[in-house]
């Protein structure tokens, strides 16, 4: 239960982090609830007619997250009814820093899981790319050559 609280923590942090940056943010905290039947992610952020569906993980240091199917695959459910982006965010503990990773970089790994290793991890998204995004600053594609 413990973890769980942690968990809801970072995603309220993340949901508040978002809202400050004028996103329009809702948090569904689903984990453990009997909706089962109904697929969506953890916080939905919208922006300027961008939907982004984001899925919530920490790491605590150079250790692999591993990332269960069924949750990138409610992602890919959401974001096909609602036209949005999938997102991995990532919270670095004792940094304090969030990365995000597109649902289509994920590593499939050989029992149909995700991975996402240091490399991967090093190349996403900051905060502040997303909100270039959204704002119009920036495409998604201009910051795979940074």
């Amino acid at each position: 239960m413990r973890n769980r609280r942690i968990g809801f923590a970072h995603e309220r942090e993340l949901a508040v982090k978002l809202w400050r940056k004028g996103f329009a943010v809702i948090r569904a905290p689903a984990s453990g609830s009997k909706t089962k039947r109904i697929v969506y992610p953890d916080i939905v952020a919208i922006k300027n007619g961008y939907v982004l569906a984001i899925e919530v993980k920490t790491t605590h240091g150079e250790k692999p997250i591993y990332v269960p199917a069924h949750q990138v695959e409610k992602i890919k459910e959401f974001i096909k009814r609602s036209g949005g982006e999938g997102f991995i965010a990532v919270k670095i503990i004792g940094s304090g820093e969030w990365r995000f990773l597109r649902i289509n970089d994920l590593i499939p790994t050989r029992k149909g899981n995700y991975k996402i290793d240091k490399e991967t991890l090093t190349k996403s998204y900051r905060l502040s790319d997303l909100v270039s995004i959204v704002s119009g600053n920036k495409r998604l594609d201009e910051f795979l050559n940074t």
